[in-house]
């Protein structure tokens, strides 16, 4: 019996509960053994926060039904070999992850999780990242987003990118679905598997772009145009909001959008899982929301909309009927 009183509604940090989410799959994963069995319980022992995140965690997988069996014990050591010893903790969080998001049908966040392990640059959740290329060349990495990069060539395999290419006129960018090859003095957009986009979007803030579809017909892009293309074919061009490069600057701007496209958006910067009630997700939604501060937004959300946001300890959130 633990030496912990767990039943009460003291706040978690979300340090301490990735902690907990990491032992939780350890443990489950099929890799472990006695040795990291006594580990876990001596962190447990460590500090009362430690313990109460495990039961909160352990109540939440009795009440919902969560399987944390994501990967098959033959998988999880595959993936374990495949990195050194200081990897393993990344390894560990990155199951932590999946096991809890595909329990909670988040299939995108499963398929996601190898690309953000194991690429060149790659950036977590509410992160943004700056990296200067060759020749002048910047990319400013939006959240949950992952690229390789060899050379001039770019790899955009998740998430969404800013590339000012300066005075570079041989950088192309490859996706699943083609290839994006900007001029000089280009500054553009690219997004790939984002909610609600098929295919690969593709933003001309200045400059031009030629657009290649793996097995299509391919096509110019210019200066306040933007487009989606798959691997057959792209659709047409249309103009580009003003607001396109606002997540660089941390915001979300809505101009009549469903809340539940909102929530998809604060989603992609808040640890935890986000939902939405589908009595809800049509109410149109205007205004300017903080990414940086996804939490704030869901209180704004509240203040102004007839809903109320539902927690369990920071991590699960739903926005409900007020």
């Amino acid at each position: 019996m633990s030496r912990f009183k767990v039943g009460n509604d003291q706040p978690l940090d979300a340090c301490v509960l990735d902690q907990a989410l990491n032992w939780m799959v350890t443990l489950q994963s099929g890799t472990s053994g006695a040795a990291e069995q006594q580990a876990c319980q001596q962190w447990r022992n460590e500090n009362p926060q430690h313990e109460l995140a495990w039961q909160r965690l352990a109540g939440l997988s009795r009440e919902m039904g969560l399987n944390t069996h994501a990967l098959s014990a033959p998988n999880a050591r595959q993936l374990l070999r495949a990195r050194s010893a200081p990897s393993r903790r990344t390894l560990l969080k990155g199951f932590a992850g999946l096991s809890v998001a595909t329990a909670l049908g988040l299939s995108v966040r499963e398929r996601v999780l190898l690309p953000e392990l194991f690429s060149d640059y790659h950036t977590a959740t509410g992160e943004r990242r700056h990296v200067r290329l060759a020749n002048a060349a910047e990319v400013q990495l939006d959240t949950r987003t992952a690229v390789d990069v060899h050379g001039a060539r770019l790899a955009l395999n998740l998430g969404r990118l800013l590339l000012a290419t300066g005075t570079d006129s041989s950088l192309s960018i490859k996706t699943a679905n083609g290839w994006v090859r900007p001029a000089a003095q280009s500054r553009l957009i690219i997004s790939h598997d984002l909610p609600r986009q098929l295919g690969t979007g593709v933003q001309l803030l200045s400059g031009s772009a030629s657009i290649e579809p793996l097995h299509g017909t391919g096509l110019r892009l210019g200066t306040g145009q933007q487009l989606t293309f798959n691997s057959l074919q792209s659709a047409q061009p249309a103009a580009l909001p003003s607001t396109a490069d606002a997540w660089t600057q941390g915001l979300l701007i809505a101009e009549r959008m469903p809340l539940g496209e909102v929530l998809e958006q604060l989603d992609r910067y808040r640890r935890g899982v986000l939902r939405c009630d589908p009595a809800v997700a049509g109410l149109q939604v205007s205004g300017s929301f903080s990414l940086d501060q996804p939490e704030a937004s869901l209180d704004l959300l509240a203040k102004v909309l007839p809903v109320r946001v539902q927690r369990v300890f920071g991590y699960l959130a739903t926005v409900v009927p007020a």
